[in-house]
């Protein structure tokens, strides 16, 4: 018997590769993926703003990047917490001193700008479609200034398409895979956060009525319908634990990747498993020879994919 509902992801046309060059955008649930994804040695854009959870933070982060428009001094801000940032940014963008910020702000833009240019899919998760607005421009996080200081909205599907729209017609070269995230937010209480990710769902089926490269990843679905147990949940039963997101991640490389790369990708988790291994006895000669039969396997993996990028 079947104990659970199997959600199944469609499977993209064309398989992606260690070649493939993924930039991420949204929500923590897309730091998570992008961060997973990095550490199995795939080709992921450097983080420009933190995670963004609203649709109209995340298409102004994109239009930044076409450009790319630096930021400037005008609008560094210093938050209650004691540091400096933007409301264009997460708080862990944050620094001591507004040059600091400035200078770390547009090194990564840069970075990233470059990146997405180049790019071959861009992950989309939408977090939430309410939206919190600072004298009339939509903030990415409210950085702990008090709730008067913003008006709030909340984004109707037509809006958030029409935001992405625009992206959408000037990169149809590129592959747009959109989610919504599985993390709840829960400020508006249980029916508050289903109207808004049911907001977000319709957002998404609108942009994949009007682009053929635009793709659904229901990692929504992964969690409420097939996985649906609080086992799956951290402490504060609203984000993931760390084996959720790697479950999550299995299942979209399922649908994503072709043979060969998911062969190398159960390698690399082996080998990245092994690597993080504490031995009770570090300065042994046993362990000794266990790192050097590591580094060994790690440098041919790592020829391995060096190759895969060279053929494609």
């Amino acid at each position: 018997m079947e104990w659970r509902t199997k959600v199944t992801a469609q499977p993209l046309p064309e398989r992606c590769s260690y070649a493939t060059r993924f930039y991420f955008a949204g929500s923590c649930f897309a730091t998570d993926m992008a961060q997973k994804m990095r550490e199995l040695h795939f080709l992921v854009a450097p983080d420009a703003f933190g995670p963004l959870f609203n649709p109209s933070s995340i298409a102004s982060s994109l239009e930044r990047l076409e450009g790319p428009v630096p930021f400037e001094l005008a609008q560094v801000m210093r938050f209650p917490y004691g540091a400096y940032g933007s409301l264009a940014h997460h708080t862990s963008f944050s620094r001591e001193d507004a040059g600091s910020f400035l200078a770390h702000a547009n090194d990564q833009l840069n970075k990233a700008a470059d990146f997405f240019h180049t790019a071959d899919i861009v992950i989309i998760t939408f977090g939430t479609a309410w939206t919190y607005a600072y004298q009339g421009k939509v903030a990415a996080n409210c950085h702990k200034l008090p709730a008067r200081n913003f008006s709030r909205e909340f984004l109707a599907p037509e809006q958030m398409a029409d935001l992405m729209a625009p992206l959408l017609q000037r990169h149809r070269d590129k592959t747009w895979i959109m989610t919504v995230s599985p993390v709840r937010h829960w400020a508006d209480g249980a029916h508050g956060n289903q109207l808004s990710k049911a907001s977000l769902h319709l957002a998404i089926d609108r942009l994949q009525s009007n682009f053929p490269n635009v793709y659904y990843f229901p990692s929504y679905e992964l969690v409420m319908d097939e996985l649906r147990d609080y086992r799956y949940y951290a402490a504060d039963m609203c984000h993931l634990t760390d084996q959720t997101i790697e479950y999550i991640l299995g299942c979209f490389l399922e649908a994503a990747a072709d043979d060969e790369t998911r062969a190398l990708v159960k390698k690399m988790e082996k080998l990245n498993a092994s690597l993080a291994h504490r031995p009770l006895f570090p300065f042994s000669d046993e362990n000794a020879l266990f790192i050097k039969k590591l580094e060994k396997q790690q440098a041919e993996l790592l020829q391995a994919i060096g190759n895969k990028r060279k053929l494609c």
